[in-house]
């Protein structure tokens, strides 16, 4: 594979999961390379379903107030079941390079794709297209694409060279093969990373596409092949157009209508612009089935505009929502608040609460919870649409805080959690201890009165502990949180112990007694990483430890030199959390041996070869040298 290809990984993540690239894409023509620099790339005729279905990504795209330009942005994700393999793939294609395809992925590799990405994306299609008139499905028809603008992209990657993978190092090359700051890591890391496509600083958008002359009468349509694209979520966002509404929407599969596809969402900004969301998604078992998803768009006459209507999936009157004690704010999803109501011009939240206590629905369509004063109070929600037509139904709902708690901490760790009702009793209280990602052994119970949870602390760490919870019941709202207990484990150092030989000695020594092999066992009681160290006479090293044992070599070197001839080696074991338990062994040197005596008879011929001293060999050589020196020289 050429290694100009490389400058397609910033696709390869966005749009493709890893694995070989079609013949097409051995198509792109490349300008001459010196050094390390691509000059430039011509990616035209490629586009982004050329490449595999990544793990999962979102798009952002805002049109402008013009009409004809709009702003692109988008993050890739890989995940540690995939990341290996997109660094394996771009070491491949970097191969002829320096550095490159030798099973290292470095941060000079990186920077070239970052160089040049922006080149090769603008050249390739951005598969969205606009058509003017109702209902288009022929797509031949004076295509209106979508394009990249090569000024407006800018690239960016996290954790592509993890800085704290143990491998992490400076690339073994000198400049001008490597840079200066060139750093590395093995393709076989596993930690997950991130692409991010921009806009450029300094610029507003990205793509641009023939303007749309008449958005506010005359309807139109939007198409995107969706083909390859396995998981992504995308956000339309337009400029200010009263009576904008999304009429329909279709997926077609080699043409042929798909009836059960999920219908994108609408919603609308506080300054009344349309938005529209849709999950992308493709089997790719049916490939190479080309998927297209159409939106219809129009306009309408806002003097029949139908209020907005509750759903079935609302809350019914009387509903209580939740927020624990040190909880100030919590936020119901938008893919769940969507349900909850009905208009085709979005709609969001009118909502009057008492003492602080109140609702509301955000741009992107989460539902935020507030906390006031008191332990709850009752909120009056009604739905407004885009154009402020309010519906005709309201709700009224009670914001609650369901419980105060005490926590004990027992001498056995285990955290002892006394639960008190504050508003209402008769929720369902399941609960776990949390800390990162350690989860304790789960425990539910319907809470009518002051009960009390014995949660224990095995598997955890030392230091804070969290409290995570989720709270239901019979007109309760389920919701969860994660509670910060204030309660924090304490440390237990590890166990340290020195191995003893039979004859009650602490280790072995070598034949030259210049080094003692010692031994033991060291265990942490929270399963925390052990660290075994050795100090002798001002020096020391690290043990190596497997399995809970450790072994160390301890030199005498540094007693030697000081006239030093007690020997007293200190051991140290430390945790992860810092921890340690020491303990000081005696080293008592063997005695040399004296070499055994020849005790043959005198007239026993000695079969011993002879070997010269190096010093007669050398005085030997020497004169040998000289008489050669000293000869006349033949004329």
């Amino acid at each position: 594979m050429r290694p100009a290809f490389a400058v397609l990984l910033m696709l390869l993540l966005m749009l493709g999961g890893v694995g070989r690239l079609p013949a097409s894409l051995e198509q792109a023509d490349v300008m001459p390379v010196e050094g390390r620099q691509m000059e430039d790339v011509n990616c035209s005729g490629m586009t982004f379903e050329d490449l595999f279905a990544y793990d999962n990504a979102s798009f952002d795209i805002a049109v402008d107030a013009s009409w004809s330009e709009a702003a692109i942005t988008a993050t890739a994700r890989a995940s540690d079941d995939r990341a290996s393999d997109v660094r394996t793939d771009l070491d491949g294609l970097f191969d002829g390079f320096p550095g490159g395809n030798d099973s290292w992925i470095s941060t000079d590799e990186r920077d070239a794709v970052r160089e040049v990405g922006p080149s090769c994306i603008s050249d390739m299609s951005t598969r969205i297209t606009l058509h003017e008139g109702a209902t288009v499905r022929d797509l031949s028809v004076e295509p209106n694409e979508v394009r990249f603008i090569e000024d407006g992209i800018a690239l960016d990657e996290r954790f592509l060279i993890p800085s704290d993978h143990p491998e992490y190092r400076t690339c073994p090359r000198s400049p001008p093969l490597a840079s200066t700051n060139c750093r590395e890591v093995p393709v076989s890391a596993t930690d997950a990373l991130e692409i991010d496509l921009m806009v450029a600083e300094g610029t507003t958008t990205n793509a641009a596409f023939e303007r749309l002359e008449d958005p506010d009468s005359t309807p139109f349509t939007i198409a995107i092949v969706a083909t390859n694209m396995t998981n992504a979520d995308m956000r339309i966002t337009f400029p200010t157009l009263a009576g904008l509404t999304l009429v329909a929407s279709e997926v077609r599969d080699d043409g042929l209508a798909q009836p059960e596809h999920v219908a994108p969402t609408v919603g609308q900004t506080a300054d009344g612009r349309l938005q529209v969301d849709l999950n992308l998604t493709y089997p790719l078992a049916e490939w190479p089935m080309e998927r297209v998803l159409y939106l219809d768009f129009t306009t309408e006459d806002l003097s029949s505009n139908t209020p907005p209507e509750w759903l079935t999936d609302a809350p019914e009157n009387g509903t209580r929502f939740s927020l624990p004690p040190g909880i100030n704010s919590a936020s119901i999803p938008a893919a769940t608040v969507a349900s909850w109501g009905f208009d085709q011009h979005g709609w969001s939240l009118n909502c009057e609460g008492v003492d602080g206590w109140n609702m509301s629905r955000t741009n992107l369509g989460d539902v935020v919870i507030e906390r006031g004063t008191g332990i709850g109070g009752e909120v009056t929600c009604t739905m407004v649409d885009g154009y402020g037509v309010t519906s005709q139904e309201h709700r009224t709902w009670s914001l609650v805080q369901p419980f105060t708690f005490e926590t004990n901490l027992t001498e056995e760790r285990h955290v002892l959690i006394e639960v008190a009702p504050a508003a209402e009793a008769g929720f369902t209280l399941a609960a776990s201890l949390h800390q990162n990602s350690r989860e304790g052994a789960l425990l539910s119970m319907p809470v009518l009165s002051t009960a009390v949870f014995d949660q224990s602390s095995e598997g955890m760490l030392p230091g804070s502990l969290f409290w995570s919870i989720r709270i239901s019941g019979d007109g309760w709202w389920i919701m969860e949180f994660v509670l910060d207990l204030g309660v924090n484990l304490p440390n237990t150092p590890p166990s340290l112990v020195i191995d003893q030989a039979l004859d009650g000695s602490n280790g072995t020594w070598n034949a030259l007694g210049t080094t003692v092999l010692v031994r033991g066992q060291s265990m942490d009681p929270e399963g925390e990483t052990i660290t075994v160290t050795w100090r002798l006479c001002g020096a020391g090293d690290e043990a190596t430890l497997a399995n809970g044992a450790w072994e160390a070599e301890v030199k005498t070197i540094a007693c030697d030199q000081q006239g030093i001839t007690t020997y007293v080696v200190d051991i140290t074991a430390t945790d992860a959390s810092g921890g340690s338990t020491s303990i000081s062994a005696a080293l008592v040197a063997q005695q040399n041996q004296a070499p055994e005596p020849d005790i043959r008879p005198v007239d026993e011929p000695s079969t011993r070869r002879f070997i010269p001293h190096p010093g007669i060999v050398a005085s030997l050589l020497c004169v040998a040298f000289a008489a050669m020196l000293s000869r006349p020289s033949q004329s």
